[in-house]
């Protein structure tokens, strides 16, 4: 028979009493009422915010990526992509940038060629064939750096640029840890460079990280730093400066800290004067601030603008699949929060678990929409699609 549907509630609630913590302790802790907590752990109320997952983690005394939910591994390439981690952790902690066990075993031409390879398939969404790959690479590219000579410089730039497609892709896989340990990587290669604008590109790997695991102030604290680095002299410097302000606004939203209009009106501006050169795969244009813009307004809990926005975003303006995916799943966390557009919802996370059936199913904000929707639906005929879905993206469990 089938179980429960998985949701971020349950495992609040597991930790909760795992902790040996009354609701209402918990609830006082992180400024909610104890209502909305049992709600919440009832799957009746989504969390919908970061802000309230960082709230509970620390309530909680443990780290948002605790939050991360286990479910079935229902699609094939989503337990191999999950098969690659060991290999990819292994290439990390067994490597240095300044000495290596054996020799590169290709050209640092084919190196740098396959760095590039990498960070396309990335975002095309080939979790697979990126993470397959991704342990002989970064081997190879310490080996080089280690080696010194004239291909050091090449190499550590490649080793920056592998270093941000490690950590995006092990995020998205639910290894949060992982990530920064990735990320680490690549600013150590930066600052070995001493390259402002390499600098500057590594960070925005950290501040993925940091999202990841909740640390959103030092994550803009990093996010600030790149932008002080740069000036705009550059289609290159411009892309990583507008996508630095940008995660800064963005995580200091999150933090309420600050009003990110500034921020996305500037980014608007810059995005204007470049031709969008997708700089260290960034995909910084116009729409893509866009995109940012949707993510602002729904950390600030404007569900009416984030839909706006959204409504007039054209997904064939956005060249990167996995920005589609992201794009798509905001665009129903939008009408989700708005309530009354369940068939729109269901059929934008269809198309997202189409484009990219990893990233959505490991995506906690899709996983939340389909639990509430669950809770809401039971087993009446008009649930049959959405229990498809659950199913699809192993949200609910047979026994």
């Amino acid at each position: 028979m089938e179980t429960d549907s998985l949701g971020i509630g349950q495992e609040i609630r597991r930790i909760r009493r795992m902790r040996g913590l009354s609701l209402e302790v918990v609830a006082q802790r992180a400024g909610f009422t104890k209502g909305y907590l049992s709600r919440i752990e009832n799957g009746v109320a989504p969390l919908e915010r970061r802000s309230t997952l960082t709230a509970f983690a620390k309530a909680l005394e443990c780290s948002v990526a605790d939050f991360g939910v286990k479910h079935v591994l229902v699609d094939p390439a989503d337990s191999e992509a999950q098969g690659t981690l060991p290999a990819i952790r292994h290439a990390l902690i067994s490597t240095s940038l300044d000495d290596s066990d054996e020799p590169p075993s290709r050209a640092p031409a084919e190196l740098s060629k396959e760095t590039r390879q990498l960070a396309e398939w990335r975002q095309e969404c080939r979790y697979v064939d990126v993470g397959r790959a991704l342990p002989t690479l970064l081997t190879d590219l310490h080996a080089v750096s280690a080696e010194g000579g004239d291909q050091r410089r090449d190499a550590l730039r490649n080793i920056v640029q592998t270093a941000q497609v490690t950590t995006l892709l092990v995020k998205n896989l639910g290894a949060v840890d992982l990530a920064w340990v990735a990320a680490e990587r690549g600013h150590e290669a930066a600052v070995k460079l001493d390259e402002p604008l390499w600098i500057a590109a590594a960070e925005f790997a950290r501040t993925q990280a940091l999202v990841g695991l909740g640390a959103y102030k030092r994550a803009e604290k990093l996010a600030r730093k790149a932008a002080s680095l740069l000036d705009t002299s550059t289609p290159e410097s411009i892309e990583v400066y507008g996508t630095s302000i940008l995660t800064a606004a963005f995580c200091s939203g999150v933090l309420e800290t600050g009003n990110p209009e500034e921020a996305l009106r500037e980014a608007t501006e810059l995005a204007a004067h470049t031709p969008g050169t997708n700089a260290f795969f960034l995909a910084y244009s116009r729409t893509n601030v866009d995109l940012w813009r949707i993510s602002i307004a729904l950390e600030a809990d404007d569900a009416v603008r984030a839909a706006d926005v959204a409504a007039r975003v054209r997904i064939e303006d956005i060249p990167a699949r996995s920005r589609k995916v992201a794009f798509l799943i905001d665009h129903a966390r939008a009408l989700h929060k708005l309530r009354g557009h369940d068939s729109d919802v269901l059929q934008l996370l269809r198309k997202a678990l189409k484009l990219g059936p990893t990233r959505t199913s490991h995506s906690i904000w899709a996983r939340e929409i389909i639990a509430e929707m669950l809770n809401r639906a039971h087993r009446d005929a008009g649930g049959r699609a959405l229990r498809g879905l659950a199913e699809r993206m192993g949200i609910l469990q047979t026994v």
